[in-house]
């Protein structure tokens, strides 16, 4: 009778990615929180979102990238609403592209992913010269030193997707 109340396929499907997310919470808020060259610290944060669109699609990934941006807009004090709406955007576009125009591969991802930090570092210092009054030239560094931290750490987000389909199956 539970069988037919609950999908455990489902369940069990979200609750991986729950803890995908709970991972990236914790890689983002522990370590690059401490690491930091010339004030300037990783976020990787994107990366997470651009995973969950290439792998679970379009929409899945926009969902995806509104709970991580959601629990992200929590976290952060400086924002209210920025990363919800642009991990969702990320999540939404990665998974489009994936469906239509690329593949999924390590290297497609790395390239997304990377694309994906300095959009959302761009979008970081457009919300710092609004509402901030922060100098654009200094920003721009700010964002591609960010981007270049991120980078290494970005490939340990593609593993726990890599292995989507069968998980799915499963």
């Amino acid at each position: 009778m539970l069988n037919r109340l609950i999908d455990f396929k489902k369940m069990r499907v979200f609750l991986v990615y729950a803890v995908y997310l709970l991972i990236a919470m914790l890689l983002q808020g522990l370590l690059f929180s401490r690491l930091s060259i010339l004030g300037v610290k990783g976020f990787v944060l994107p990366a997470a979102a651009v995973a969950a669109g290439m792998f679970l699609g379009g929409v899945r990934g926009a969902v995806f990238g509104i709970c991580l941006g959601l629990i992200t807009d929590m976290s952060y004090t400086e924002s209210t609403f920025m990363y919800t709406i642009v991990f969702a955007l990320i999540g939404f576009g990665a998974g489009f592209a994936s469906e239509f125009y690329i593949n999924r591969s390590f290297m497609v991802f790395m390239v997304l992913g990377t694309i994906a930090v300095a959009l959302t570092g761009i979008v970081q210092l457009l919300s710092a010269i609004i509402f901030g009054g922060a100098e654009l030239m200094q920003g721009l560094l700010t964002v591609l030193l960010q981007t270049a931290l991120s980078i290494p750490p970005i490939a340990l987000l593609y593993l726990p997707f890599r292995n989507y389909k069968e998980i799915r199956q499963r």
